[in-house]
């Protein structure tokens, strides 16, 4: 009975049936393989996965991103190699060889592009796990990986059409040419990339930070290849282009170690001699007692100028801090104390007043 099988099985495929049992054999064998490490590392990945959602940030488990890897990546391309050797094992019609290799080129291409794009992403996210990363950098590299890894989809796909037989040569050389023509078109475009390489390597600001460009202020919320995303204070999102943004002034205010302060003082001019002579003194001590925030310094008080209807008194003094709400604190609390020392010495603030004089009337002469 055995033996008619084998016989039909051999009049069926003729005088290669050997040969096509033989890479069935492999292909089959191999393939239960593949599925039993396939489950096994899909229990495993996801026994770590619930491990990990009870962990902390800091506490998260190094072997899940390569688990996933092997189980996504690795495991179809030994599939992949055992079709080719299946494949090699038998002697198809020139037809079928030349379809199953493109098929099996196609599919390689993939997965090798992807493998690698997996690869990267693998290293990314382990460097930015150490502790001497800098994290403030993951964020603005996530866009410079994007291009990378459509870069990586263009030239597999370049190696691809090689492979298929296509002359490539000729095609690069035509998108030499014509990415002349694409470049001119696309010059926008390629100045706000150049514009995000400068801000990458710059480094003029950073995520989180607030700055002032040209009549708008905001928060740096995201840095684009193309654009970047600005929150301004009344609380929508500005979109700007890079080269815009660089090709702007920045007043960068997360990066200012202190915050200088100027202001100034209008008194009456029926204020007295000896008052006059202690605001400077009077200001100093105050600005010296802010309880807001150690570390106010005092700079100066001077009696500045005679203005047209006041006294003009000018103080400067420095905030150990970039928050605009810890210098409005600040500026809150001295202003409160000078109103109230000033009425405690019954020194008048000045305001615009005008006087006019009048000339009495002459008696007309009789």
């Amino acid at each position: 009975m055995d033996m008619e099988i084998l016989t039909t099985i051999g009049d069926f495929f003729g005088e290669n049936g050997a040969l096509y049992l033989q890479a069935l054999l492999v292909v089959g064998l191999g393939l239960v393989v593949l599925l039993i490490a396939n489950a096994i590392l899909k229990k495993q990945i996801k026994n770590l996965e619930e491990k990990s959602a009870e962990m902390d940030a800091k506490g998260s488990i190094r072997s899940l991103p390569v688990l996933r890897f092997f189980q996504r990546i690795a495991l179809p391309l030994l599939f992949l190699g055992l079709v080719s050797i299946g494949v090699e094992m038998v002697a198809f019609d020139e037809r079928i060889q030349s379809t199953v290799r493109a098929s099996f080129a196609i599919l390689m291409t993939i997965i090798i592009v992807r493998s690698i794009n997996k690869g990267i992403e693998l290293a990314f996210s382990r460097h930015f796990e150490k502790e001497y990363a800098n994290h403030e950098q993951e964020k603005n590299l996530k866009p410079l990986l994007s291009l990378l890894k459509f870069i990586l989809w263009i030239i597999g796909f370049v190696f691809l059409l090689a492979n298929l037989g296509f002359n490539v040569t000729t095609a690069i050389a035509g998108l030499g040419v014509g990415g002349i023509a694409v470049a001119i078109a696309a010059q926008g475009i390629l100045g706000d990339l150049f514009s995000y390489f400068v801000i990458f390597l710059d480094k003029p600001f950073a995520l989180g930070d607030f700055i002032v460009f040209g009549d708008k202020l905001g928060v740096v919320e995201k840095i684009g290849i193309k654009s970047s995303r600005i929150r301004v204070l009344s609380g929508e999102l500005l979109i700007i282009s890079n080269s815009d943004l660089t090709s702007s002034r920045i007043h960068n205010y997360k990066q200012m170690k202190r915050r200088r302060v100027v202001f100034t003082l209008d008194v009456t001019y029926q204020t007295s001699q000896e008052h006059v002579e202690q605001i400077p003194a009077m200001i100093k001590s105050i600005v010296e007692s802010v309880e807001v925030i150690e570390g106010v310094t005092f700079d100066r008080s001077h009696f500045q100028a005679f203005g047209n209807f006041s006294l003009v008194f000018e103080t400067v003094y420095y905030v150990p801090s970039p928050d605009y709400t810890v210098y409005m604190n600040v500026q809150q609390e001295i202003y409160q104390k000078i109103y109230k020392t000033f009425n405690e010495k019954g020194i008048e603030f000045a305001y615009p007043t005008q006087k006019i004089y009048t000339v009495p009337e002459q008696p007309s002469p009789v």
